[in-house]
């Protein structure tokens, strides 16, 4: 399930409605509000959210905090090309083990990404080959 899901879901709930009530009432069917609770739909449709927000009256704050969870349950990402190429090796490496990743440790790594203080500068190793590299041998 994703971040939308479980929102979606708490949402209804906490207004006491079933799904097909909430359906009828966003004019949508309810198979589609299953879809997105369940995490099978992504909640990518404006239109949704926009009848959402108004059904439910959302204060600015609710808005911002139904933006984030639909940020969050994005299913595709892009990188910019102007990253390093570490970043892209990060990305495969979670990617491939993302189903596998105890949540302890989905956790610890949430913890250091919000970690809000400058990283030291590292020094990456040379090029194999480069002009330094060469100089040294």
């Amino acid at each position: 399930m994703s971040p939308f899901s479980v929102y979606l879901s708490e949402l209804r709930n906490r207004f006491g409605l079933r799904q097909t009530k909430l359906a009828e009432m966003l004019g949508y069917e309810q198979s589609y509000i299953s879809g997105l609770e369940l995490g099978t739909k992504s909640p990518t449709n404006e239109e949704f959210l926009t009848r959402l927000i108004r059904a439910f009256k959302m204060t600015a704050q609710e808005q911002d905090e139904l933006a984030k969870v639909v940020k969050q349950s994005q299913q595709r990402f892009v990188l910019p090309r102007e990253v390093h190429p570490d970043a892209f090796r990060l990305c495969s490496e979670l990617w491939d083990k993302i189903d596998r990743i105890p949540l302890p440790q989905l956790q610890a790594i949430r913890a250091l990404l919000s970690l809000d203080v400058p990283m030291i500068d590292l020094q990456l190793p040379e090029k194999v080959g480069s002009k330094e590299t060469e100089a040294q041998m």
